[in-house]
C-alpha cells in the first residue's frame, strides 16, 4: 500500500507543472506611448485592432481586443528609447499583399528581417514577413500565418 501511494503522490507531483502552465494565460501587454490619439489611430487603422472599453477614464489609455488577450496603450512622460528589432510585438493578417498595398498607401516604411527596405521576408515555412515600426519607434512583425 504504501509503494501504490508513493506512486500515486509522484504521479501527482510529476503532473503539477503541467497543470499550472495549461492554466496560464496571457492577459495583456502594455505598450508605453507618447501621444495616445496618434497610437490609437495607428493600432485601430493600420493593425485593425478593435478598441474596448478600459475601465480608467482618464484620457492615458486605450485598450484594444487581442485575441484572447488585449493590448494595452498608456500614454505619459516620454523619454526616448532605443528598440532592437528582436523585441517586437507580432501580428498575423491573411492577407499579405492587400496589408502591404495599406502600408504603401498611408507611406509607411517597412523591410525585411535583414533590414532591406520595401522587402518581404520568407521563412523556411512559407511564412511572409515585413517589420516596420510604431509610432513610438516600437518594431512591430506582420506576418501571414494566419
Amino acid at each position: 500500500m504504501k509503494k501504490f501511494i508513493s506512486v500515486l503522490v509522484l504521479g501527482l507531483f510529476l503532473t503539477l507543472p503541467n497543470s499550472i502552465t495549461a492554466q496560464v494565460k496571457l492577459n495583456h501587454i502594455a505598450v508605453y506611448v507618447e501621444n495616445l490619439k496618434e497610437s490609437t489611430d495607428f493600432y485601430q487603422s493600420i493593425i485593425g485592432l478593435e478598441q474596448i472599453e478600459e475601465p480608467f477614464k482618464d484620457g492615458l489609455h486605450t485598450w484594444f481586443k487581442l485575441g484572447n488577450s488585449q493590448l494595452h496603450l498608456i500614454e505619459g512622460e516620454w523619454k526616448a528609447v532605443t528598440i532592437n528589432k528582436n523585441n517586437h510585438l507580432c501580428f498575423s493578417i491573411p492577407n499579405m499583399e492587400s496589408f502591404i498595398s495599406k502600408l504603401e498607401k498611408e507611406e509607411i516604411a517597412f523591410e525585411d528581417w535583414p533590414g532591406k527596405p520595401n522587402a518581404i521576408t520568407k521563412r523556411v515555412d512559407g511564412v511572409q514577413q515585413v517589420y516596420f515600426k510604431d509610432p513610438n519607434g516600437y518594431w512591430i512583425e506582420v506576418n501571414d500565418d494566419y
